[in-house]
């Protein structure tokens, strides 16, 4: 319950903030039941209500089905007062979700990447935005949200250890500011992928989780107390590094690694009558799952070998930061149906306390998560800005 607003005209905005986030905690709500809930008197809560109508942040909205005041007024928010951005840059797409300030998505739009680079990514989002405004039927965003394949140098805002190695030393925060001309957060993917998680995913209300992604490669959004954990470089969670002049790990769950094993092992069963394997070269990831859904057993090998990896990375979290659950997703950690029960009993060989293991229940947490990033930017300026432009 929020509490403690106070009176005075130097505080004025800070009492327009509390109400403007009681009636999106409590709507509908009517003035009466405002000043009860925060402890205040009506004239008070009247004069922030007031303003906050002029404004345009908050409405008039029907009465609750219990509603007992007769003739009382009751107030929502204006979820139109506002539109905010999340984009995911991909190898491959950049994807970008439009959502109003309840959170409502208004327009989604995947366009592929055709160039590398700094510039090509810019250019691929501004026409991103363009055309969900178009879709949506809205004149512009207020803040955006971007999630890249990347370390964010907390400092400069720079891409550092890029999944996209075009992308290293990439001026993102700076270059999405001045592409879009609003405000811009740029963020992790993988961190974002877990803010999306904790707020409408597996990891909603606990406090301690990771969002383990394994995909072309392997990185962690940690969730400590609470909080999104970064790390004094931007770089926590970075679980599967590997130098540009080395190659890749080959215990690592990331694909490379993955396809590389199955290519050694289909290789090694060709020509023999009794392996019955449905899988060619070169093997995807996709005809490896697929196949292990048909019972194939070179395939099922590989899945259980896949899932014990997983769990070694998961396994090396736990022992660290001793997490109560972790969310898998990225494009081979998405397939629950064949890792998620060997994930759960290889990592209980490997650690004292295995926590809870689940598959991500979003299908695009990254953008979910840079919404709601996006969302929290606006909301911290919002009442402030539009109340002084009401005049």
């Amino acid at each position: 319950m929020l509490s403690g607003v106070v009176t005075g005209s130097l505080l004025r905005e800070v009492n327009l903030q509390v109400v403007y986030r009681a009636v999106r905690e409590a709507h509908p709500v009517s003035r009466a039941q405002l000043a009860r809930r925060l402890g205040t008197s009506k004239p008070t809560t009247g004069r922030s209500v007031d303003a906050l109508l002029a404004a345009g942040l908050i409405r008039e909205a029907a009465p609750p089905a219990d509603a007992t005041s007769y003739g009382a007024v009751f107030f929502e928010p204006c979820p139109d007062a506002a539109v905010v951005l999340g984009l995911d840059v991909g190898s491959r797409y950049v994807r970008g979700l439009l959502v109003d300030l309840a959170g409502v998505e208004l327009a989604r739009a995947d366009l592929p990447l055709t160039a590398a680079g700094g510039p090509a990514v810019l250019a691929r989002a501004v026409e991103v935005r363009d055309r969900l405004l178009k879709q949506a039927g809205v004149a512009d965003v207020s803040a955006a949200a971007v999630g890249i394949g990347g370390v964010i140098d907390p400092r400069t805002g720079e891409v550092r250890v890029a999944n996209q190695h075009e992308l290293n030393g990439f001026a993102a925060t700076a270059g999405f500011r001045a592409a879009l001309g609003v405000p811009v957060v740029v963020e992790n993917d993988v961190n974002l992928a877990a803010v999306g998680e904790g707020a409408h995913g597996a990891g909603a209300g606990v406090r301690n989780f990771a969002f383990l992604s394994v995909g072309s490669g392997v990185g962690a959004g940690l969730v400590l107390a609470g909080e999104l954990h970064r790390g004094q470089h931007g770089a926590a969670g970075e679980i599967d590094y590997v130098r540009a002049d080395r190659e890749f790990d080959p215990r690592s769950p990331a694909a490379d690694a993955f396809l590389a094993h199955a290519e050694q092992r289909l290789a090694r069963s060709s020509g023999s009558v009794s392996s019955g394997t449905v899988l060619r070269s070169p093997v995807t990831a996709e005809a490896v799952m697929a196949a292990a859904r048909t019972g194939d057993a070179l395939a099922v090998s590989l899945v259980r070998l896949e899932a014990t990896r997983i769990a070694r990375a998961a396994a090396g979290l736990t022992r660290v930061v001793d997490v109560e659950l972790i969310v898998l997703g990225g494009g081979l950690g998405l397939n629950g149906d064949l890792l998620l029960e060997p994930v759960r009993a290889a990592l209980a060989e490997l650690t004292p306390y295995p926590p809870r293991v689940e598959v991500s229940r979003l299908g695009a947490a990254t953008l979910t998560g840079a919404v709601v990033v996006a969302l929290r930017a606006v909301l911290e300026d919002l009442v402030p800005s539009r109340v002084a432009a009401a005049g």
